[in-house]
């Protein structure tokens, strides 16, 4: 997601050495069909032209992604989408002036590069800006992270069941990375995503604690320990201080919300919330879980080489298929249905 010099840079050399096979393997070809035992003729560098014609327009293809980005770096930042992160957003009010530039910047890759689709509702700028808020804030300390396979988020009208229904009983789902059909589609509930943003003292905050999910399972697992982020040796204390504190909460001696005593997953992504939303309130009351927390969003490890390559093609993440069942569960094919509710920057 970030606009990095240097995945900028390995995507050039990989998009040369593509187009440069493409384009070699071609002329052989030729050669080896047509030109071998006789001199190169008029025809010959005619296509050795359209050859360096297809080398070019493969690596523009290539490259679009990272163009993109620096197209967008150069974008000046909608005035209204700034009132916005502004009025709601009190991690950006902290940032530099600098790093709110940086930071706009990345609202405006992410909103270019993931689609928001309004289930039974319309997304507005708000939304649309507070979504990526969701997004960036955890990572925003990572000079090269990419959310591999996020590519749509579905916002729903209000909170919703298991099923995904937003009728009936036992709708009290306000956020989900999806499973299943919507594996690598996250659901925010348009209420609740504003709320987390709206009282920034709370410690809570569905769009971080749904993006904490898939910070999780960035290592191949859901299971409340970021093995991409913590070195080894921290792992036992992350362990030992999640059951502290757990022990904790369930004591009544903790102002972390009880939800964390649902799993080890659930206790990551509601002690990212309370990171994120209340810092000093951690390292008053929880400086070891604070500590850890401090370098667990310091550190980045991501695979750069695959990331590369899956910029080489363009590929921003995983989208519902248009040709689905609508998830509103109106039994219209989605792109027929809510997908008309899409908005993207």
């Amino acid at each position: 997601m970030h606009l990095s010099k240097r995945k900028a840079r390995l995507n050039r050399i990989l998009a040369v050495i593509f187009s440069a096979i493409i384009g070699l393997t071609f002329i052989a070809i030729v050669w080896a069909v047509q030109y071998r035992d006789k001199e190169p003729d008029e025809t010959f560098y005619i296509l050795v032209a359209i050859d360096l014609l297809v080398c070019y327009s493969t690596y523009s293809l290539l490259t679009k992604k990272f163009r993109d980005r620096e197209r967008l770096r150069k974008t000046p930042f909608p005035e209204k989408w700034k009132v916005i992160l502004k009025k709601y957003v009190q991690y950006y009010n902290n940032l530099s002036k600098e790093d709110k530039t940086l930071f706009e910047t990345e609202v405006q890759i992410f909103l270019h590069e993931t689609r928001l689709t309004g289930v039974q509702t319309e997304v507005d700028d708000t939304t649309m800006v507070l979504a990526a808020a969701s997004g960036i804030i955890p990572v925003f300390g990572f000079e090269d992270w990419e959310y591999e396979n996020l590519g749509e988020i579905l916002i729903y009208p209000n909170a919703f069941n298991k099923q995904f229904d937003l009728e009936g009983h036992s709708r009290h789902v306000t956020g989900m990375v999806g499973t299943g059909i919507m594996n690598g589609i996250m659901i925010l509930s348009q209420p609740a995503l504003l709320a987390g943003f709206k009282n920034p003292m709370d410690r809570h905050n569905v769009g971080i604690h749904e993006f904490a999910h898939l910070l999780d399972a960035s290592d191949g697992s859901y299971d409340g320990i970021p093995r991409l982020f913590l070195e080894n040796q921290y792992i036992q204390p992350w362990l030992e201080v999640m059951h502290q504190e757990s022990e904790r909460i369930e004591d009544g001696k903790s102002k972390m919300n009880p939800y964390a005593l649902t799993n080890r997953v659930e206790f990551f992504a509601v002690a990212t919330e309370y990171f994120f939303e209340r810092p000093d309130a951690m390292k008053e009351r929880k400086p070891e879980l604070y500590d850890l927390m401090t370098k667990i969003f310091k550190q980045d490890k991501s695979n750069h080489l695959g990331n590369a390559f899956k910029s080489l093609f363009n590929y921003t993440g995983k989208k519902f298929n248009p040709n689905g069942r609508c998830p509103c569960k109106s039994g219209k094919k989605y792109k027929n249905c809510c997908l008309k509710n899409a908005r993207e920057y």
